[in-house]
């Protein structure tokens, strides 16, 4: 379910998105300088709010852009789905170090001169299937991919070129995604983060052993699933797994039926199997919880 949006949130205000227009000389058009996060509304509800807020604000922090407030994340987004008609949605926010003010260039490396630029800010909404309607978990196929990014994949940032690339790697090799590996271990798949059914156990790759980012999803999943364990995952350890799963914010619980042209034991006639099956409902039972709670819980 897609649907170009009809408005978009640009720098404080909502606007018709053919109106909506950022300068050329904005350093996320000109450098990819700026940090993202992708949000999955329920019923008007984000799932994982807090963790979004928190996720963002690291990633200001580590790029080092200061003048918006992570915390206005809720109102922004309230305001956004009530302007589009949406209660179930995904959400896109963009915040960029912005363009440069009168006398400067955009291309400037002084950390003062930087420090002089305000943010811009874009949000939008597309629709997706409401929570009654995720019944089960869809499949895809995947190619191993040597992963092309840089190394600090814990940043949400805006630079996606070696996830595209990858893509287009795993699209040439007729996989419909990439898992990403870095030293024979595995990362996560372009937009989601991994999960094995292997040897008897359920694993996902520590957030330690090679670069990838934090999964809101994937941290929802670990609190609801404490039999997941987070380790190294080999490259080794993933051909031979029984499932392979991806997990992310329109992802949900995915089955992966084929890794690099051959079937996945576990997702035997292409369906998902019975681990991914079990966490998907987990995982609808965890955002059931999530965005049930009290609205001032939901914020705090």
């Amino acid at each position: 379910m897609s649907a170009a949006p009809r408005c978009v949130w640009l720098d404080g205000r909502v606007v018709p998105a053919q109106e909506a227009k950022v300068s050329v000389f904005d350093r996320g058009f000109l450098f990819g300088d700026g940090v993202y996060e992708g949000l999955r509304a329920f019923g008007g509800r984000v799932v994982g709010e807090q963790l979004h807020i928190d996720r963002l604000k690291a990633g200001l922090a580590a790029i080092g852009v200061k003048g918006f407030d992570a915390e206005a994340l809720p109102a922004m987004t309230r305001e956004l789905l009530a302007a589009e008609g949406l209660e179930d949605a995904f959400i896109y926010w963009q915040i960029t170090r912005g363009a440069p003010p009168p006398g400067l260039a955009a291309r400037t490396r002084k950390a003062s001169e930087l420090r002089t630029f305000a943010p811009t800010v874009v949000g939008f909404a597309t629709p997706q299937p409401s929570l009654e309607h995720c019944c089960a978990p869809a499949v895809k196929t995947a190619a191993v991919v040597e992963d092309p990014r840089w190394r600090r994949c814990d940043i949400k940032a805006i630079s996606l070129l070696g996830a595209v690339l990858a893509g287009l790697e795993a699209a040439a090799q007729g996989a419909e995604d990439a898992i990403l590996v870095r030293d024979s271990l595995v990362a996560e798949a372009q937009h989601a983060n991994v999960v094995l059914a292997v040897d008897g156990a359920v694993v996902t790759p520590a957030l330690d052993s090679v670069p990838m980012l934090a999964g809101v999803t994937r941290r929802l999943l670990l609190d609801a699933c404490p039999e997941i364990v987070e380790q190294p995952v080999t490259v080794e350890q993933l051909r031979r797994a029984d499932e392979i799963m991806l997990v992310g914010t329109t992802t949900m619980v995915t089955a992966v039926t084929a890794l690099d042209g051959s079937p996945v034991p576990g997702a035997a006639g292409g369906a998902p199997g019975p681990v991914c099956r079990r966490l998907y409902d987990t995982l609808v039972e965890a955002i059931e919880r999530d965005i049930a709670r009290p609205v001032q819980e939901a914020a705090s």
